[in-house]
C-alpha cells in the first residue's frame, strides 16, 4: 500500500470516528447516505464529461472509492483547519477586553468594555473592580436602554428585523457556552450612585423617523410589513436539534468566532458597515455615544466608572477630545472574557 492510500485510509477513519463521537452510529449512516447521493451526482457529471471529451470513464465502482477517499480527505482537512482556528483563538490568544482609564486631569474614567454575552467569571471580574472603585469614591455609569411603548417596540422589532424580547441573550448565550449580562449585579454596590446613562427606546424610533424623513440620501430601509426573525425561537429549535456532543462542539466554534469578531477590528468595522439598516444603526451606536460624552462632560462627579459596549469607546472618547483636546488615555488594562 502507498503513502497515497495510508492517507486516505486515515482519512476515512478519522471521518467515521468523529462522526461516531457526535451522533454515535446515525452520523456514520448519514454520511454513508451522503456520500452515495453525492457519488451518484458527480458521477454523472463526470460521466457526461468524459462522454463529451471522448475519454476514457471508470466504472462507478471504481469512481465510488475513488470518491469516498478524496471527500474523505477532504473532510479532514477542512476539520483540522477549524480545529487550528478554533484552538488558536480559545486556548493560545483568546480576545482580550480592554478597561481604559482616560482622563483631562479634571475627571477621571475608567471605561469598561462591555458585551452581552460572555461568561460568568468575566462578570464578576467586573464587579469587584466597580467595588473597588466605588470605594475610591467613584460614581457608576452604566449602559442599558429602557423599555418603550409596545407600539414603538414592535417598530423598533421591524427595523432591525429581529424579535427581541427577555428570553433573547440567555437562549443567545447557550449557544456560546456562555452568560448573559445580567445588570443588576452592578447595582447599589458601596453606594446608590448608580446612572443609567443610555436611551429609550421611545427616543431611539423618535429619532430613527426623524433621520428617515429628513435624509437625502437613499437609505436602506426593511419593508414595513416584513416579519421580524424570532432568534429566540430559533436557537430554542437548533439546541432541541443537538445533542449533548454537537452542542459541545458548535459551542467551542461559536466562541473562536467570538473571539475572532472581537479581536479584529476590520471584522467590527465591515459588520457595523454592513448592518442591515444602517440608518438604525447611526442611532443605536452613534446617536448613544454622543448621550454618554455629554453625561461625562456634564456631570458634577469627577471620577466615574463606566459599563459600555466595546464599538462606542473610541467614538465616546473623540467626542470629549472635541470638547477638551487634554483627554487621553492613561492606563489600559485587559481581561479575558471566555477561559
Amino acid at each position: 500500500m502507498n503513502t497515497k492510500n495510508i492517507i486516505y485510509y486515515i482519512s476515512i477513519i478519522i471521518v467515521l470516528a468523529f462522526s461516531f463521537y457526535l451522533e454515535w452510529i446515525l452520523w456514520i449512516i448519514n454520511f454513508v447516505i451522503f456520500v452515495i447521493l453525492y457519488s451518484i451526482i458527480f458521477f454523472a457529471i463526470y460521466y457526461a464529461w468524459k462522454t463529451i471529451k471522448k475519454k476514457e470513464i471508470l466504472n462507478y465502482k471504481d469512481y465510488f472509492i475513488l470518491f469516498v477517499k478524496k471527500i474523505s480527505l477532504s473532510l479532514v482537512i477542512i476539520w483540522l483547519i477549524l480545529t487550528w482556528f478554533t484552538y488558536y483563538q480559545n486556548e493560545i490568544e483568546p480576545a482580550k477586553m480592554p478597561e481604559y482609564t482616560i482622563t483631562n486631569w479634571d475627571k477621571t474614567v475608567i471605561f469598561q468594555a462591555m458585551s452581552h454575552v460572555w461568561s460568568e467569571e468575566f462578570y464578576q471580574t467586573i464587579k469587584e473592580n466597580l467595588i473597588k472603585a466605588k470605594q475610591n469614591w467613584y460614581v457608576y455609569f452604566f449602559e442599558w436602554v429602557w423599555p418603550g411603548t409596545e407600539e414603538n417596540s414592535q417598530k423598533f422589532n421591524k427595523a432591525i428585523g429581529i424579535e427581541f424580547n427577555k428570553d433573547l441573550y440567555p437562549n443567545f448565550s447557550k449557544l456560546y457556552g456562555v452568560n448573559y449580562q445580567d445588570n443588576t449585579i452592578y447595582y447599589w454596590l458601596v453606594n446608590e450612585l448608580d446612572f443609567n446613562v443610555d436611551v429609550s427606546i421611545d427616543y431611539i424610533m423618535e429619532e430613527y423617523e426623524k433621520l428617515i424623513a429628513t435624509s437625502t440620501q437613499k437609505l436602506n430601509i426593511p419593508d414595513e410589513n416584513a416579519i421580524p426573525i424570532d432568534v429566540s425561537s430559533e436557537i430554542i429549535k437548533t439546541l432541541a436539534s443537538l445533542n449533548d456532543r454537537e452542542l459541545k462542539v458548535l459551542v467551542y466554534i461559536n466562541q473562536a468566532i467570538l473571539n475572532f469578531i472581537i479581536k479584529s477590528n476590520e471584522t467590527k468595522n465591515l459588520i457595523a458597515s454592513n448592518f442591515t439598516n444602517q440608518a438604525l444603526f447611526d442611532i443605536i451606536l452613534h446617536w448613544r455615544n454622543e448621550v454618554l460624552a455629554d453625561a461625562i462632560i456634564n456631570s458634577e462627579y469627577n471620577k466615574i466608572y463606566v459599563t459600555y459596549w466595546l464599538l462606542h469607546f473610541e467614538w465616546v472618547l473623540k467626542l470629549l477630545q472635541v470638547d477638551d483636546p487634554d483627554w487621553k488615555i492613561v492606563d489600559t488594562n485587559y481581561l479575558i472574557p471566555i477561559k
